[in-house]
C-alpha cells in the first residue's frame, strides 16, 4: 500500500510539471494613458517540440470574461500553435471597457498587441517568423492595426519582426490613415452583417483604402450576423458606449477629421486642436450597443480561422 501510494504520489508530481511546462504567465511593458503599465499574458504551448507557430489571442471590451478567447487557444493549441492570451484590463484595474471605452484608450490597446510582439519575438520556443494574430471587437481592432508599418515601427518592434497573419473579428475601423501602408502580412476580416456596435461600413471602406495601398487583405461579411456572432446568447446594454458613426480620418495634409462631424480634431502641424476631439465624439457617439452569437458564422468563423492559421504559420 505504501509503495502504490509512493506511485501514486509520483505520477501526481509528474503530472503536475508536465502542466506548468504547457502554461506560463509572460510580462511586457506597455503604457496606460502616458505612463508605463506592465501588462500580462498566458501562454498555452502545444505538446509539439521545437520552435512552434503561435497566435496571438485579444479580448474585446468584456475582458477576459469572455469565453471565446479561451475557445480560440484550445483550437490553436490542438493544431500544435502557442495560444498566447493577452489580457489588457486586469494590470490596469479595469474590468471592462463598455460603458467607458477611454478607461483603457485603443492607443493603448493597439500598443499591447505589438509590445507582446516583441517579448515574443525573444522567445526560444517560438518561431519568430509564424506568429499570427487575431482579436474580438477593441482586440479585433488592435490585431487590424498592428498591421500598420508605421504603428509597428512607433512601437520599437526590430526589423525583421512583424506578424505574420491578422485576423480581426468585428473591429472598430474609426481611425483611418491617410495612404495606410501594412507590413504586408496577410489580413482577414470578419464583420457581422447587421453589426450596429461598430458598423461594418467603415470597416469596408477602410479595407478599400488599405488594398490600394498595396494591402493583402480580404473581407469577409457574415450576413446577419450580430456583433459578437462567435458568442452566446443575444445582448443589449443601454448604457454602452457606441461610436459606430465615429469615423477619424488623416488628410491628405496630415490633419485629422471626424467624418460624421466635419470637425477637425487635429491640425496639419500633429497638434490637437484643444476641446475639439470632445466636441467631435459628442457629436457623433450615441448610447446603446448590442450583439450575440449566430451559430452559421460562429462555425464558419472558427473553421476559416483554423484555415488561415494552417496556411500561413503551418504552410499547410
Amino acid at each position: 500500500m505504501r509503495l502504490a501510494a509512493l506511485v501514486v504520489l509520483a505520477a501526481t508530481c509528474v503530472a503536475g510539471i508536465a502542466q506548468a511546462q504547457q502554461h506560463e504567465t509572460i510580462s511586457f511593458e506597455s503604457r496606460q494613458k502616458g505612463q508605463p503599465v506592465q501588462v500580462t499574458a498566458e501562454i498555452y504551448w502545444p505538446a509539439a517540440t521545437g520552435p512552434v507557430p503561435a497566435m496571438v489571442i485579444h479580448h474585446g471590451s468584456s475582458g477576459l470574461s469572455d469565453a471565446r478567447g479561451g475557445r480560440v487557444a484550445r483550437e490553436m493549441v490542438a493544431m500544435g500553435v502557442a495560444a498566447v492570451v493577452i489580457d489588457s484590463f486586469k494590470p490596469r484595474g479595469v474590468s471592462s471597457t463598455v460603458q467607458d471605452q477611454f478607461s483603457v484608450t485603443g492607443e493603448d490597446f493597439n500598443l499591447d498587441a505589438l509590445m507582446a510582439l516583441r517579448a515574443l519575438g525573444t522567445n526560444a520556443r517560438i518561431n519568430r517568423t509564424q506568429i499570427g494574430i487575431t482579436g474580438f471587437s477593441k482586440g479585433g481592432t488592435s490585431s487590424l492595426m498592428a498591421s500598420h508599418e508605421r504603428l509597428v515601427v512607433a512601437a520599437g518592434v526590430p526589423a525583421g519582426l512583424r506578424y505574420a497573419l491578422h485576423v480581426p473579428f468585428y473591429p472598430a475601423c474609426a481611425v483611418q490613415y491617410y495612404r495606410p501602408m501594412t507590413t504586408g502580412a496577410p489580413i482577414y476580416m470578419l464583420l457581422g452583417g447587421a453589426d450596429t456596435y461598430v458598423g461594418v461600413e467603415p470597416c469596408q471602406t477602410y479595407a478599400e483604402a488599405l488594398r490600394v495601398g498595396g494591402a493583402r487583405i480580404e473581407v469577409m461579411v457574415f450576413p446577419g450576423a450580430m456583433h459578437g456572432f462567435d458568442g452566446g446568447r443575444a445582448y443589449f446594454t443601454p448604457q454602452g458606449e457606441n461610436y459606430s458613426k465615429c469615423v477619424l480620418q488623416q488628410q491628405a495634409n496630415g490633419s485629422w477629421v471626424e467624418r460624421t462631424s466635419g470637425i477637425m480634431t487635429t491640425g496639419a502641424d500633429g497638434k490637437t486642436i484643444p476641446g475639439a476631439g470632445a466636441k467631435a465624439l459628442a457629436a457623433c457617439r450615441t448610447l446603446g450597443v448590442s450583439g450575440g452569437g449566430n451559430e452559421a458564422a460562429a462555425k464558419q468563423s472558427m473553421d476559416d480561422l483554423k484555415s488561415y492559421v494552417r496556411r500561413h504559420l503551418q504552410g499547410g
